[in-house]
């Protein structure tokens, strides 16, 4: 479409042929780069003329030459054509995921045993995108994802949202870890009143694993009484390898011990029995990134 006189900006089609008539010679030279007839040419030189209320070239015998203003307004314009070019460069790479970026809220858990694989993974077929990583507890990046803070997370004990999605991303549970010297390492389960006399090792209150944790023994008719809370699993895992006491934790977060064999993991038996775990991706029902959509279809593989 040509610009008319009451337009604001001029049309970036007349700029780019504009740049064209300078940069190839004449009009014949710029139609046969454009891949447009030299009418065309003319026409919309002529509407960018009129925009600009002055004559962009001069004739001097069979050649065009440029005006003192398109002399003034042609690094300008080619200012403008370049950047045009450029984001149509980028648009069309983050299209084809060569660029882009996707903000991603993991539960602390997730976020150090299970989802690193998998944005391994990501990096390799996308090497372009630039993935924001942000852990914590499910609760604070449930209302960053709501807010449109994220653009997806791996939560726990999440409901349905209206407007999103959600699916089983992994299921878990609890288990007692003792180190290999302790005199249950050798069985597979205990009864859940042995507790009482070992030193307990439990992530804090208000954490996911605590309120599985207390829910479980609650319904059994059971007390928990621990004597040292911890808000991480590493640190866990630290002391009772220290020899400070029996941990509870997520089964995947000692799995790299129990491959090593400097830790044992046991469940309890009934009236506790297994407590179990999940973990949902959640994310908006509508997706446009499409680094964020590339990202969401692998997650849920």
């Amino acid at each position: 479409m040509l610009i008319s006189k009451n337009a604001k900006l001029p049309n970036p089609a007349a700029l780019r042929v504009f740049v064209a008539v300078v940069e190839e010679g004449g009009v014949g030279r710029a139609a046969l780069a454009l891949g447009i007839t030299q009418p065309a040419v003319s026409q919309y030189l002529r509407a960018l003329e009129d925009h600009v209320g002055h004559p962009l070239f001069e004739r001097q015998g069979r050649h065009l030459v440029l005006s003192r203003v398109g002399q003034a307004l042609l690094p300008e314009a080619r200012r403008v054509v370049q950047a045009l070019e450029e984001f149509q460069r980028v648009s069309q790479a983050m299209g084809r995921l060569e660029l882009g970026e996707v903000t991603l809220g993991a539960s602390t858990t997730m976020a150090t045993y299970v989802v690193p694989i998998y944005l391994q993974n990501f990096h390799q077929v996308y090497p372009g995108v630039r993935v924001h990583v942000e852990s914590g507890s499910s609760e604070r990046l449930a209302e960053r994802l709501r807010m449109g803070e994220l653009e997806l997370a791996v939560l726990e004990g999440v409901e349905h949202w209206d407007g999103y999605e959600r699916h089983l991303f992994y299921e878990d549970e609890l288990v007692l870890i003792v180190p290999p010297d302790h005199p249950w390492a050798g069985r597979e389960a205990v009864p859940p009143e042995w507790l009482k006399g070992e030193s307990l090792v439990v992530r804090k209150p208000g954490s996911m694993t605590w309120r599985a944790l207390e829910r479980a023994f609650e319904q059994a008719g059971l007390e928990l009484n621990p004597t040292f809370y911890t808000d991480n699993n590493e640190v866990t895992k630290r002391l009772v390898l220290a020899g400070a006491g029996v941990g509870i934790v997520s089964r995947v977060v000692v799995q790299p011990n129990l491959k090593v064999g400097n830790l044992r993991a046991l469940r309890l038996e009934e009236p506790v029995g297994e407590i179990r775990r999940y973990f949902w991706l959640v994310h908006p029902k509508v997706v446009s990134n499409p680094a964020a959509q590339a990202l969401t279809e692998l997650l849920k593989a």
